[in-house]
């Protein structure tokens, strides 16, 4: 009897050690970024642009944070797997440049290529921001002016909230480059009276 009892004992720690290597391990939850809230009108300048439109090439209309080793692997892109967008980047600079405007007699087209975090070193890193801008006339829709853009900014900290960090501020950092560029060409010379408001 007390074999038989050893036995069925020996047994049910075998199956509760088995079912336990079987459970799988709850994954950590996602973190969830925005570029965080816009800064106030006190400390900017107006933007004169009634609509901003956002284009970019289909590896960058997803939700994934990016980060490139360029002291080892230069030509391969990383993705954080616990941080993430609340929406692909073109829709995130989109809605800060829309948010930014003070309906000016201007449309802006932007094609951005690049939105990303790099790592000079292990514990180094940075965010950069490359686009082009296209300036149109709101009322005539001709094209005034086209310039492309690439900015980099220190990431506080060499991993994923530092990369959202440098990325937001990159995000306003290229409103306002956009905005003084449209200032120091003097484009509103030639908007036609229609593209007033």
């Amino acid at each position: 009897m007390t074999k038989v009892f050893i036995k069925v004992n020996l047994f049910l720690l075998v199956l509760l050690i088995s079912s336990c290597a079987v459970i799988p391990e709850r994954s950590a939850p996602v973190r969830l970024h925005d570029l965080g809230p816009l800064p106030s009108h006190a400390d900017r300048a107006p933007a004169p642009w009634a609509s901003v439109r956002v284009t970019a090439p289909e590896w960058l209309k997803d939700d994934r944070i990016r980060y490139r080793l360029a002291y080892a692997d230069p030509t391969r892109v990383g993705v954080y797997t616990l941080d993430r967008w609340v929406a692909p980047p073109p829709e995130l600079v989109a809605l800060r440049f829309n948010l930014s405007g003070d309906g000016g007699p201007f449309q802006i087209r932007i094609e951005l290529q690049a939105f990303e975090q790099i790592f000079e070193r292990p514990d180094f890193a940075k965010g950069v921001i490359r686009f082009r801008a296209s300036v149109y006339d709101l009322g005539s829709r001709k094209r005034l002016a086209e310039r492309t853009f690439e900015l980099d900014k220190v990431s506080p900290s060499p991993d994923a909230a530092g990369a959202v960090v440098s990325l937001a501020n990159l995000a306003d950092e290229a409103i306002e480059e956009v905005r003084g560029w449209i200032s120091r060409t003097d484009l509103m010379r030639e908007t036609s009276p229609q593209g007033t408001r």
